[in-house]
């Protein structure tokens, strides 16, 4: 979760009044006002903290500048979000932040924009030293649970959710998830990337038959686990919430990044039977992979930063050895 910077209201007037006016038209019949707005910092999005008069607290993402360089799937990123939020509106959990507006037209800010619920607390990333074995086993629990209750909702098809929308899924999971990889290696291949692309694809052909075991297309949030995006009570150290819910495909529950070395607090939350022996394993093995793949190549395409990619790089090459020694 990015860090709240100080900052006035916007000096420019007309760009205060057009905040005013979004806020408005979701409480036509009350007179709210936009009490405050500050700068969040530290995303590709640009982010805004707005407090209203009626004791609301929302975070305006916009989408990314035009000169902003994306990776393929980080083009989508901003609708992705709408549709995670939307979907998981009727499970009225109060860890998955309220979607309040989605603007895909450029009218009213200048560029495609959402409102939500806004999550206040620290990351688990920054406090994570500071809690206790009990309360990490609990937050892990509730997360466990989290990512159960995501993985209830179901689509017709595979893939990614705007393909899926526009009746462009696929139909197999194996086909939609080299789909994925493949667009992530691409987007390596045009920053001319150091990787062992030849290595890659070899072994997501030769083991991607394990994908087929997967019949039903549940949402999943690919990175849900990362501790950056679990916002945790500083006071209490119970879970507060998950924020930035973009990275979702209709795919596999085990792509979930928490279930890379998910401990048993995890595993007895989320309350389905798992054994990660067989496909299972294999599976998990090349989710890891796709996202070791994804970490190195987003340093590319932002500030680089070279302790995260040091770290990204020898996780991809320790599951590309665990994937070499598996015999079919």
């Amino acid at each position: 979760m990015s860090m709240v910077v100080p900052s006035p209201i916007p000096t420019r007037p007309a760009e205060l009044r057009r905040l005013q006016d979004i806020v408005q038209s979701l409480f036509p019949t009350t007179a709210v006002q936009v009490q405050n707005v500050k700068v969040l910092d530290g995303h590709i999005h640009p982010l805004r903290f707005l407090k209203l008069s009626n004791g609301l607290q929302l975070t305006l993402k916009i989408s990314p500048r035009p000169t902003t360089a994306l990776l393929r799937r980080e083009r989508y990123l901003l609708e992705t979000e709408a549709r995670v939020l939307a979907l998981l509106a009727s499970c009225a959990n109060p860890c998955i932040p309220q979607l309040f507006l989605y603007d895909p037209r450029v009218a009213s800010l200048g560029s495609p924009f959402l409102l939500r619920q806004y999550i206040g607390g620290c990351t688990l990333h920054d406090i994570e030293t500071q809690i206790t074995i009990k309360q990490r086993k609990d937050i892990d629990r509730h997360l466990g649970f989290l990512v159960n209750l995501i993985g209830q909702q179901v689509a017709p098809s595979f893939g990614s959710l705007v393909k899926v929308a526009s009746g462009s899924g696929s139909s197999s999971w194996k086909h939609a998830y080299i789909c994925l990889f493949e667009d992530v290696l691409r987007d390596a291949e045009d920053m001319f990337i150091n990787l062992p692309y030849a290595e890659i694809r070899r072994e997501i052909d030769r083991l991607s038959p394990a994908l087929e075991d997967v019949t039903v297309p549940r949402l999943v949030i690919v990175d849900f686990g990362k501790p950056s995006q679990i916002v945790v009570d500083p006071d209490s150290k119970q879970l507060c919430g998950v924020v930035d819910l973009g990275n979702a495909v209709w795919g596999d529950v085990l792509m979930a990044e928490i279930f890379e070395s998910p401990s048993s607090a995890v595993l007895e939350g989320f309350g389905s039977r798992l054994n990660f022996e067989g496909s299972e394993r294999v599976r998990v093995l090349l989710y890891a992979c796709y996202r070791y793949v994804q970490k190195i190549t987003e340093q590319y395409y932002r500030n680089r930063n070279e302790a995260l990619e040091i770290q990204a790089r020898r996780g991809l090459t320790a599951t590309l050895k665990n994937i070499n020694a598996i015999e079919l």
